[in-house]
């Protein structure tokens, strides 16, 4: 199996040195979304969006 999500996100908070106004963006965001959200796959889907807003 792959690399999830939270990984992903973990590895890249670890390799770069993003700004922490950035970080908190994402931590929020990731907070927001889990609430009320009972649906893991949707969950998935959004952190790997964050993922992405990293990479870029």
């Amino acid at each position: 199996m792959g690399e999830s999500a939270g990984m992903a996100l973990n590895r890249l908070i670890n390799q770069h040195e993003f700004p922490e106004v950035v970080l908190k963006d994402i931590l929020g965001r990731l907070q927001s979304n889990s609430l009320g959200n009972n649906d893991e796959q949707s969950k998935e889907a959004y952190i790997w969006q964050q993922v992405r807003y990293l990479e870029n």
